[in-house]
């Protein structure tokens, strides 16, 4: 087997390796589940909708505040504007 071949097939077994004992340790393992999962599930929908805009208003004002911050970091761009001079030789 000549070494490029080695050295791109080694991480690919590698990765099917660590899958497969991941998959055998996952299907091993024992659920618990304490209480019921009836009363974790209800939420009143008001409620949801609340705390969802709350959350997106807050992450809107951070993303835009990071972004203000950053536009005033970066320097101004350099426009070249097309003249109508022609150089000359002299």
């Amino acid at each position: 087997m000549s070494r490029v071949t080695r050295n791109r097939l080694a991480p690919v077994v590698a990765a099917l390796l660590v899958g497969l004992l991941a998959q055998q340790a996952s299907a091993t393992e024992e659920i618990v589940v304490y209480g019921s999962a009836a009363s974790a599930a209800k939420l009143d929908p008001a409620v949801f909708r609340a705390e969802i805009d709350s959350y997106i208003r807050t992450l809107s004002s951070e993303l835009r505040t990071t972004l203000d911050q950053d536009l005033k970091r970066m320097p101004a761009p350099k426009l070249e504007l097309a003249s109508s001079r022609v150089p000359t030789r002299a």
